[in-house]
């Protein structure tokens, strides 16, 4: 069939055709990565069977001179590449393809993560869904998805895999945005590079994901608390907090023993592993570090009129009493 057509139609069709089969062994490649992955993949402290030439080909980690090549690292390369390149007539933005990456770097997040840059993924999966209520609004009115509101649809479930899959990497990345977005700040820097801009527009996103943590992770949450709380202090403004209590804002968080507020003082404390507490100051946003126990803080309350703190560990059967 290609023989009766003119040269330029030939090589579009060949260029097309040969975007196409690269295309289907990407998707191909994803699934099974994602489906499978973790079950070939040897285990990463088994050095002997890497270094014999025993791992088993594909989605194995590999090593040595002779053997640098990895499907996953290749496929997770692919993939993250379909994510995050800008919009161009070969890859629209809301393309099949793109989405169909969306949701396999979700499933397959495990088996991708020790190859992928974790937070421009997750910055990219945020910028999609930031504005999910908006564009999935037709969900509830019964109608069909437009492209557009698919990617947000995609976006927002692979958020929600990543994040229950490995609450650490989700959390302790979200954090470390939300510190250099403070810290851009404090630094009275006008112009915002494209991660903090996407970080403020996701907020109510963020504050989504974290919720589902609580519900269904909440030992992970406990570990990491600390970061969570100044996850979600950079999601709600100070001011709101301050004048609904952080029990209407968010009540999920106040589920712990270790985090207290208290309405007269407008402060929050932090209860956290390593026996320090974190002291919030809601008005300025500020947060200090009192250590004072010997392991994790069990609980921690403040007294009615706000001039004191107390606190208490498990592990060394110690009541503490601060004069905040």
């Amino acid at each position: 069939c290609l023989s009766n057509l003119p040269p330029n139609a030939k090589k579009i069709s060949n260029s097309y055709e040969e975007r196409r089969k690269q295309a289907t062994a990407i998707v191909l490649l994803g699934v099974i990565g994602a489906e499978f992955g973790a079950e070939i993949e040897p285990p990463k402290g088994s050095a002997r069977a890497r270094a014999g030439g025993q791992a088993p080909e594909g989605f194995g980690l590999t090593s040595g001179v002779s053997s640098n090549y990895s499907l996953a690292r290749h496929t997770c390369k692919a993939l993250t590449f379909l994510l995050l390149q800008p919009p161009s007539p070969k890859l629209p933005p809301h393309s099949t393809i793109r989405r169909t990456a969306i949701d396999l770097i979700g499933r397959g997040f495990t088996v991708w993560e020790p190859y992928m840059d974790v937070s421009a993924v997750l910055m990219g999966l945020l910028e999609l869904c930031a504005d999910a209520e908006k564009q999935l609004a037709n969900i509830a009115m019964g109608l069909p998805l437009n492209p557009p509101a698919d990617s947000a649809r995609s976006a927002r479930h692979a958020l929600s895999l990543i994040a229950t899959a490995r609450p650490p990497a989700f959390i302790t990345t979200i954090a470390r945005e939300v510190h250099r977005y403070n810290a851009a700040q404090a630094n009275s820097q006008s112009q915002q590079n494209i991660h903090t801009t996407t970080l403020a527009r996701a907020k109510t996103e963020i504050l989504r994901v974290i919720d589902i943590l609580i519900e269904k992770m909440p030992g992970d949450v406990v570990d990491l608390l600390v970061e969570v709380m100044d996850i979600i202090m950079y999601c709600i403004e100070g001011s709101l907090v301050k004048k609904k209590g952080l029990q209407e804002c968010f009540p999920a968080i106040c589920k712990f023993y270790m985090v207290g507020y208290c309405d007269r003082s407008h402060r929050i404390a932090i209860g956290a592993r390593q026996g320090s507490v974190a002291l919030y100051d809601v008005r300025t946003g500020k947060c200090q570090n009192i250590h004072g126990h010997k392991g994790p803080i069990t609980a921690v309350s403040f007294a009615p009129d706000g001039r004191y703190l107390a606190t208490y560990s498990n592990a060394d059967s110690h009541i503490s009493f601060w004069q905040v």
